[in-house]
């Protein structure tokens, strides 16, 4: 019994709110249309209408918030893509220049083979090792599987003098440059024709030296190799002939002497150079020294030399050994000149 009381009694609650709710809303629609109604309306609208400006406007405001955070996310991205693009278009921008650079010399140290009067080969240097402190000297990218032999002369695009072969393994080869203090070279000033030798210098300029004073050297003048060896000897000259060295800086002529030297800057690129040429079909060095008959020679024969038919494709490069000591009478060797000068003589000098 109170379970159906209380069931009853809920009904009725659900009822009786059902017929107010009901009765209000028949109210409300029958006023709806009077002039107090629309008052009211407009009252409440005017007293609502800030409140929901400000609930827009701050709606508006959080959604361009959002927005401004994901535009600029989206430019971060975009500008570090940029940033990326940018830094990979200098980087190969950089690389061009040394590849046309690589090109160029390239491209010369090839058209000067085809001007040289001899068989070559184009090198390319991989080693530098030029500090005043240590031998001057560069490694190329070619050996002995290449056709090359110590002793070979190397030169630049433009012909110029560049050193000698050193050193020569299977794949690589040390190149002892002119600028080094052991290297020698028999040269001449190339328009008065006064003979001197050139050596190197721990400064990296030429110095040459032992040059007759009665000749005349001038600066500005270029020195080429001479092509000579040594009066008296069997020697061939390690440097064929007219290959250019460089040109005369400065001129030394004490007073009272009867040598000269000049300073030479040189002509190659022996520092910065890229790609060269190795001379491959001429051989020079020292020989068998030359003694009178009845005597022994005062030194010993020299170290076999390389042979001068090596060609850019050859396995190997052979040596031949160096000749017998040449007997000649005594009477028939001629006397090395002797320059003199009178004491109070004035070297020549431009």
């Amino acid at each position: 019994m109170n379970a159906v009381s209380a069931t009853r009694r809920t009904l009725r609650r659900a009822w009786t709110t059902f017929g107010v709710l009901l009765i209000v809303s028949v109210g409300l629609m029958g006023v709806s249309g009077t002039h107090t109604a629309h008052e009211l309306t407009s009252a409440v609208n005017t007293v609502a209408s800030p409140v929901e400006g400000f609930l827009a406007g701050a709606n508006d405001t959080v959604n361009s918030y959002f927005t401004a955070l994901t535009q600029i996310d989206h430019l971060r991205t975009e500008n570090q893509r940029l940033s990326d693009e940018n830094l990979t278009l200098q980087e190969e921008l950089d690389r061009m220049g040394a590849i046309s650079k690589l090109n160029d010399d390239w491209t010369k140290v090839t058209s000067a083979a085809a001007g040289v009067p001899y068989l070559t080969t184009p090198v390319r240097v991989i080693v530098r090792s030029t500090s005043s402190v240590t031998e001057r000297t560069i490694v190329i990218n070619k050996g002995k599987n290449d056709g090359l032999a110590v002793g070979q002369v190397v030169i630049d695009a433009g012909g110029a003098l560049v050193g000698r072969l050193s050193t020569v393994d299977a794949t690589v080869s040390k190149v002892l440059l002119i600028s080094d203090p052991s290297a020698v070279v028999i040269a001449k000033e190339s328009k008065t024709g006064a003979t001197g030798t050139v050596t190197g210098t721990v400064t990296g300029d030429l110095q040459m030296k032992y040059v007759d004073v009665a000749q005349t050297l001038t600066v500005g003048d270029p020195v080429v190799t001479a092509g000579e060896a040594l009066a008296g000897t069997n020697d061939t000259s390690p440097y064929p002939p007219g290959l250019l060295i460089g040109t005369i800086a400065d001129v030394s002529a004490p007073r009272n002497e009867v040598v000269q030297s000049a300073t030479i800057s040189p002509t190659a690129q022996l520092e910065n150079a890229t790609f060269l040429l190795v001379i491959l079909d001429y051989t020079g060095g020292f020989g068998a020294p030359i003694v009178t008959c009845g005597t022994e020679p005062s030194t010993p024969p020299s170290s076999p030399t390389p042979k001068s038919k090596a060609t850019p494709h050859a396995s190997s490069a052979g040596t031949t050994p160096a000749p017998a000591p040449t007997c000649v009478p005594q009477a028939t060797l001629a006397p090395l000149p002797v320059t003199t000068v009178q004491p109070n003589a004035t070297p020549k000098r431009k």
